[in-house]
């Protein structure tokens, strides 16, 4: 008991560690302020401090900022949202790290670098890295580094469009990914962003020393300010790309057919912690069994399913996906997994 209490202090101090000089201070005169219950708890402080925590993380992001220069009427840039970190507005490089999320703030921070963002998608986010590019003049180089997406082919693209361009119907020549069609832009914004920026290919590159070089050279070549103005600059076009979507409203719900229906046969789903993967059993619906699969993906294992004709009910491949998402969470973050039933912590 000893040891364990010994244990738990340290982790409580480590974790206290983890906990930023200003909030403790403020965690501190709080305790004075605000008094503990019967219990011991103080839970109106903790309430404050992640109310602070949460309005400090606004302003860190500037969404706050950006909405103060729109209703003051001034011009505020990035002009629409995205995942994007900021560096340098004055600096001459974008970087798009395509899929690698991680790789984003570390390259945001280097020199020459004016904004570094992801992008999944040939459509809406290639329109959102266009708007923002050509609504900074001082941006003159598209750096594209990380990982490409092997399905939407993103990176692909955007080498597509400013290789060839777009048709009247604003769909990139030649690009790849699904749906590659800028709809929300003028044909007009489309053309000043391929004469205002020249592309660097360094597609799967993700070694920070390498990118380092490469914006130095950039840096050292930087041809100025783009001297090019759209008429009409950003206002039509920025709100198409924030107008929110109509959908028909549908509820929840409804009848799904017992599992024994199926004439496929049914599964049960645990997990093989040792082996750290997720383990199906098919069974048909005299209760023999059939068919085992292990795996570490949601996703893979339910393709496999599929491409076996394992499943004839759209109902229960929705049930399935869902049961295996659960178990890949589980396996992941060290939850319980039973089928069938919410995750819990392990006991």
């Amino acid at each position: 008991m000893l040891e364990t209490d010994q244990k738990q202090g340290r982790d409580s101090q480590h974790e206290l560690a983890r906990v930023p000089p200003w909030a403790r201070a403020l965690m501190q005169r709080l305790a004075h302020l605000v008094p503990a219950g019967a219990s011991g708890e103080n839970i109106r402080a903790v309430r404050m401090i992640h109310y602070m925590d949460r309005a400090r993380d606004l302003l860190a992001s500037g969404l706050l900022r950006r909405r103060v220069q729109r209703l003051s009427g001034a011009q505020s840039w990035p002009i629409t949202s995205g995942a994007y970190v900021v560096g340098n507005p004055d600096a001459p490089v974008a970087i798009c790290t395509l899929t690698s999320n991680d790789l984003m703030p570390l390259v945001a921070s280097l020199p020459g670098v004016a904004i570094a963002g992801r992008v999944y998608t040939p459509n809406l986010g290639l329109e959102k890295i266009i708007l923002n590019v050509t609504g900074n003049p001082a941006i003159r180089f598209l750096l594209l580094c990380g990982k490409e997406s092997p399905i939407f082919y993103p990176g692909q693209a955007l080498q597509a469009l400013m290789n060839g361009g777009v048709t009247q119907e604003k769909r990139i020549l030649t690009a790849q990914g699904h749906l590659p069609v800028l709809s929300n832009l003028s044909l007009d914004r489309i053309e000043a962003f391929r004469r205002q920026v020249e592309l660097i290919d360094c597609t799967g590159e993700t070694r920070i020393e390498v990118i380092k070089e490469v914006l130095q050279a950039l840096i050292e070549r930087n041809p100025g300010i783009f001297a090019e103005r759209l008429a009409g600059e950003n206002g039509r076009e920025t709100k198409a790309l924030h107008k929110q979507p109509v959908f028909v409203a549908i509820r929840p719900g409804g009848k799904r057919q017992p599992l024994v229906y199926d004439p496929k046969g049914f599964f049960v789903i645990t997990l093989d912690r040792d082996a750290g993967e997720i383990l199906l059993r098919h069974y048909l619906s005299d209760n023999s069994p059939a068919h085992e699969m292990r795996g570490r993906s949601a996703e893979g294992m339910l393709l496999g399913l599929l491409r076996e004709n394992l499943v004839s009910q759209l109902s229960h491949a929705g049930y399935l996906g869902g049961e295996l998402a659960k178990a890949e969470a589980a396996l992941r973050l060290s939850l319980r997994y039973e089928q069938d039933q919410p995750l819990r912590l392990l006991s």
